[in-house]
């Protein structure tokens, strides 16, 4: 190949980005702000997830130790996540839906779970300690939590700090583990995953609503 025949990288992105190219760039209005944007692009989280779902359980999404979840399966999985946290904690539009937990499949579900009922999925650090974790609740106005047994421990005897917080799934332990037993807000994540199915929910996302709280 001649140099000649090589496309420099400013020639490539001008063909990518042309009129009527797959990655064409316009200008839209943002928040009350002209931007560069990309012309086809996704409007909200839940499309991401809809092109994802092409892929069926011809695939390995996700894995975790022994563990494998094609995207079908996992979307299955988030699908169920989402439609509970509607249906048993009452989450709609701009609800914030907390996680406080090490890297795991449930992480990744109730992320999935919550931006595509249109909520907004709060992701707290993993290291911070107590009274770190009850200002990111507090102030987040979080009303669920998802947590995993070494970090609801730092705050199990601190729940009352946290009169918002209506719901707490734990993901790899029972109430009674972390002495939470008596505790009526407290169940177990594995109830989130009881309704898997294959339809997207459609609650009405607007490109511009809030997703994450970081």
């Amino acid at each position: 190949m001649t140099a000649a025949q090589t496309m420099t990288q400013e020639q490539a992105h001008a063909t990518l980005t042309a009129p009527g190219a797959p990655f064409e760039v316009i200008e839209d209005d943002v928040l009350g702000h002209r931007m560069k944007v990309y012309k086809q692009r996704f409007t909200s989280l839940r499309e991401v997830a809809a092109f994802a779902q092409t892929r069926g359980d011809n695939d390995t999404f996700l894995v975790y130790g022994d563990r494998r979840w094609s995207t079908g399966q996992f979307l299955r999985e988030a699908n169920s996540v989402g439609r509970l946290l509607t249906e048993r904690c009452n989450v709609g539009q701009g609800d914030r839906v907390a996680v406080l937990s090490a890297n795991n499949p449930q992480w990744c579900l109730t992320f999935w779970g919550t931006v595509d009922i249109g909520a907004i999925l709060v992701g707290l650090n993993g290291w911070w300690k107590a009274d770190e974790i009850l200002y990111g609740l507090q102030d987040s106005g979080s009303r669920v939590l998802v947590a995993d047994r070494g970090r609801i421990m730092r705050i199990a005897g601190s729940l009352d700090q946290l009169p918002d917080l209506e719901h707490i799934y734990l993901i790899d332990c029972a109430p009674a583990d972390v002495g939470l037993d008596g505790d009526g807000r407290v169940h177990s994540f594995d109830e989130l995953l009881t309704a898997p199915h294959d339809e997207l929910p459609d609650a009405k996302i607007d490109e511009d609503d809030p997703a994450v709280i970081f």
